[in-house]
This record gives structure tokens, C-alpha cells and sequence, in this order.
């Protein structure tokens, strides 16, 4: 609802004025004066859903003058796939007024601006008081950075810096979420961790400023062929993995992980050579190979190193 706060405003309308009265109507254009100074944007909507005021700072993050607004509907500031919705629970608060303040919501609104695009905004409700006419308070304030900034935030948190691939915690709640849906369903996933085969005798070799410009490409390729559901990730150093949910069985998913490993050719060239960077690859199987996060964590290890002592490839348990 594109409506409140705690702010009082007395206004009145369509009576003869006492002098009280019209001490009333000179407090309520006061206030309105100070609502123009406020750094979030305020809009008052009377009973019917109409706009009857908007602050400076609304008329700047709507891209509307006041003018513009008064008398349309409050719907002209919501997005046209929520207006239908929009109304229903305008209408609801309406019938049971009660203050709202900023951050009680779960979730942001989003508020159309006059050239049709949209910003994420928070707002606080709240019934108008005075003598006048019912009607509602909006107060909304545009969170954009601030939300692009916590989403900034999450990445840097949640994910490698080098290479942008899932980090070590990211990965660690998705084999969890893993296990959990895999046991609900009733089906099969794969855990594949990888590794880049001597990868500290290339960096002994080339410093590791090659050996990053390895690891990016490498990574680059990880999610060529993933699916939305599945995980690619960098654990530490080259150590890499991924998590393919829904496979039938052993079988099917050698076949995913053989197809998924030839798209992970990378070649670096550096003072003249040129070198292939190769990876060896190991595979646990949920539930077969374990059933909890360090079970299978093992047995992936277990594999890999398996296949790297057998000269490099794909190994299973």
C-alpha cells in the first residue's frame, strides 16, 4: 500500500471557518511546509485513494510535480502489474487504519517512477489525523543503494573475489541444501570436486600472476554446461567443485561429469610457451556414498586423489 507515518496534519474542508478552524488550516500548511524539508518522500491520499499532496522529495524520486500528482490515483505511482493487487489492499487498510513504520515490511515495494521505470522503496503508513476528511500518509523512501549496496556486500561474502564463483561458505550451504532436498525427494546428486593438475610447479614457474590469469580462465569455464540448479564453486587455491542435483544414477552422472570435463580445456601462454592446464576430477554419489556433508566431502577427496595418482582424469568411489 502506497500509503503513511505518525505524522499529524490537520485539514479542513467544505465548512464555514471559525477562528479555530482557520487556525487549523494555518497549522496544516505549516506543516505541509515542513514535510517540503524532509529527506524522504511524503504523499497524503484521501479516502478515495487520491493524491492530495506530495513533498519536494517526492516530486524528485517520482520524476512527477505535485501538480502532476494531486487528484490521480495513488495506483499512478505503482507498477501496472501490481495496481490490480494494489487496490485490494488499499482498500483493506483503509477499512483498518493502523501506523506502519519503515522496516516493518519483509519485502520492498517497488514505486514507478514518471518515465516507467522502477525503485525499490520502503514505506511507512499511517492514518491522517485532524478534523478534515479521512486519508493516509505515505512515507517512501528510495533504498536502491542501499540495497545494491547490501548485494554488494553479499557477493564479496559469498563468493571468490578472483574468480566471482561461489566461495568455500556459499558452497558449504548448497551441499547442505543438497542433502536436505535430495533426502525430502527421495533422489540422487553428485558432488565432483576438481583440481588443476601441478598447479604449484606452474606458478613456480610462471609467478603467480600467470597462475591467477589459470585459475580465472578455468573458472570461466567452470559453469559452461551447469544447469540453473547446479553449483560450481572455488573452495581455496585450485581446488574447484561442483554440485549436480538430479542425476538417475551412477552411471548418468559419469556421463554428465565426463561431458562437463572436456569443456574445461585451458591453454596459458606466457614468455613464449604455451601450456595446457589440465585437471583431474573425483566424484561422490548421495546417498550411496554418503548421507551427510563430511562423508561425501570425503569420498569426492578420496576419488580425486585416486584419479591424480593414476596420472590425471576422472575418478570415482
Amino acid at each position: 500500500m502506497l500509503t503513511g507515518t505518525k505524522a499529524q496534519i490537520a485539514v479542513t474542508r467544505g465548512r464555514p471557518r471559525t477562528h479555530r478552524q482557520h487556525e487549523r488550516t494555518v497549522e496544516a500548511a505549516s506543516g505541509y511546509e515542513l514535510l517540503d524539508w524532509m529527506p524522504d518522500g511524503v504523499v497524503v491520499v484521501d479516502a478515495d485513494g487520491s493524491i492530495t499532496y506530495a513533498n519536494r522529495r517526492a516530486e524528485k524520486i517520482t520524476g512527477y510535480s505535485c501538480g502532476e500528482l494531486q487528484g490521480h490515483p495513488i495506483e499512478l505511482l505503482v507498477p501496472h502489474r501490481f495496481r490490480a493487487i494494489h487496490k485490494v489492499h488499499r482498500r483493506d487498510y483503509s477499512a483498518r487504519p493502523a501506523a506502519r513504520s519503515m522496516g516493518s515490511v519483509a519485502h520492498d515495494f517497488n514505486v514507478r517512477r514518471k518515465d516507467g521505470s522502477e525503485f525499490s522503496a520502503d514505506i511507512a503508513l499511517g492514518p491522517l489525523k485532524g478534523d478534515g476528511p479521512p486519508g493516509v500518509v505515505a512515507i517512501i523512501r528510495d533504498v536502491t543503494e542501499r540495497r545494491e549496496f547490501e548485494a554488494l556486500l553479499e557477493q564479496q561474502a559469498l563468493h571468490d573475489p578472483l574468480t566471482g564463483l561461489a566461495n568455500r561458505t556459499l558452497f558449504m550451504d548448497r551441499l547442505k541444501q543438497a542433502i536436505q532436498s535430495a533426502r525430502r525427494e527421495g533422489r540422487r546428486f553428485a558432488l565432483v570436486m576438481l583440481d588443476l593438475d601441478n598447479f604449484k610447479h606452474f606458478n613456480d614457474a610462471f609467478g603467480h600472476a600467470v597462475g591467477d590469469v589459470a585459475l580465472k580462465k578455468f573458472a570461466a569455464k567452470l559453469p559452461s554446461g551447469l544447469r540453473s540448479t547446479d553449483t560450481a564453486a572455488r573452495l581455496g587455491g585450485d581446488e574447484f567443485a561442483w554440485i549436480l542435483p538430479g542425476v538417475s544414477d551412477r552411471a548418468a552422472a559419469d556421463r554428465m561429469v565426463h561431458k562437463l570435463l572436456v569443456g574445461l580445456k585451458v591453454q596459458i601462454s606466457s614468455a613464449g610457451q604455451t601450456v595446457p592446464v589440465r585437471v583431474s576430477a573425483g566424484m561422490a554419489l548421495y546417498p550411496e556414498d554418503g548421507t551427510d556433508v563430511d562423508r561425501l566431502m570425503r569420498r569426492a577427496d578420496r576419488s580425486l586423489y585416486s584419479a591424480k595418482r593414476e596420472g590425471g582424469g576422472f575418478g570415482t568411489c
